[in-house]
């Protein structure tokens, strides 16, 4: 998520544009530079970038069939795409949080791999919560600038809505691993949601909603310390990493493969030579005619072709009353 500036930071900011001691062309040759992203070796990253680019696969599936059952339970035109898929520090997730939020706490359940509880969060924005009850409650959605609270019946509808979560995020999973999904609970003050220890990385799913002119975002965050099972059975399960046998178990496997290739069939052929003629002389050729062909005379080779690749040359002759070739050398 984007770095939040402080107020300190913006009033320095606007004084700097007032006084006009900001240099705009340093700001414009930084900004169109090279991108250079620091890295902090103290906390190196937990997700690799096919982990991060399974994370967007799962949750665009998910994405995509929420936006259908929205759409069918409001009435009303849903879409919901993907903004960006990324990894950071607890803290900062939750200090980019206003004081009043709303975030599903959803636990992952897999007794048989051994997954008990392990949190997400989801959490939608305002607008959009309040836009959804609006239209549940038979209005027109226009009622989302709301400055307090959610109300019990408010927060009882919610919980339908993210129970409806529930089943999508184990389809969407289910390519992968089965896991169950419970809401453990839901809760509306960011300063209050411990669970996640602050220094901890955590991969956000960014994900745009859409509900009529309406456009807000639910932002997925995904604990390192609960998809570590996870990772570690899909690596298992999908990416095979290679072995290192035994070296007298290797020669004779390679003996073996060997053994089976050398009874296989292969086609030899012998070109005496070749030549170009036209498709008027072609069509005129009668028995009797001669093609005279490019192989000297007193070169006397010809050509053996294996599976059609030159690979020999050699004298024509006869054995037993047939054709045969002298090999003479390998090309």
């Amino acid at each position: 998520m984007a770095e939040i500036l402080t107020q300190q930071q913006i009033d320095e900011l606007l004084g700097n544009l007032q006084s006009g001691n900001m240099d705009f062309k340093e700001i414009e040759k930084t900004t169109s530079g090279p991108k250079v992203k620091e890295y902090d070796f103290m906390s190196p990253k937990k997700f690799s970038r096919e982990q991060l680019k399974l994370l967007d696969n799962v949750f665009d599936n998910f994405s995509r069939m929420f936006s259908l059952q929205l759409a069918s339970m409001l009435r009303v035109a849903c879409q919901m795409e993907i903004l960006q898929v990324e990894e950071e520090e607890y803290r900062e997730f939750n200090n980019a949080l206003n004081d009043s939020v709303l975030v599903g706490v959803i636990g992952m359940y897999n007794e048989a791999k051994r997954i008990d509880g392990k949190q997400i969060l989801v959490e939608m924005s305002r607008p959009i919560s309040f836009s959804i009850i609006d239209r549940m409650l038979g209005g027109d959605g226009s009622g989302y600038q709301m400055e307090r609270d959610y109300t019990d019946i408010e927060l009882s509808l919610l919980e339908y809505l993210f129970r409806q979560m529930l089943g999508l995020l184990k389809n969407a999973w289910g390519n992968y691993i089965e896991i169950d999904h419970k809401l453990e609970m839901i809760e509306t003050n960011s300063r209050m949601m411990q669970s996640i220890q602050p220094d901890e990385s955590v991969a956000i799913v960014v994900i745009e909603m859409t509900i009529d002119d309406l456009k807000g975002n639910m932002n997925i965050c995904l604990p390192a310390s609960s998809l570590e099972e996870i990772f570690r059975i899909f690596n298992s399960k999908y990416i095979r990493l290679p072995r290192r046998d035994d070296p007298e178990v290797e020669k004779k496997r390679k003996e073996t493969i060997m053994k089976g290739l050398k009874t296989s069939p292969l086609c030899v052929s012998a070109i005496l030579g070749k030549t170009r003629i036209t498709v008027k002389d072609f069509l005129s050729l009668r028995p009797g005619d001669i093609v005279a062909l490019n192989t000297p005379v007193e070169k006397n080779e010809v050509i053996v072709n294996v599976e059609e690749i030159p690979w020999f040359s050699g004298i024509m002759g006869t054995k037993k009353k047939k054709y045969a070739v002298k090999i003479n050398k390998t090309l």
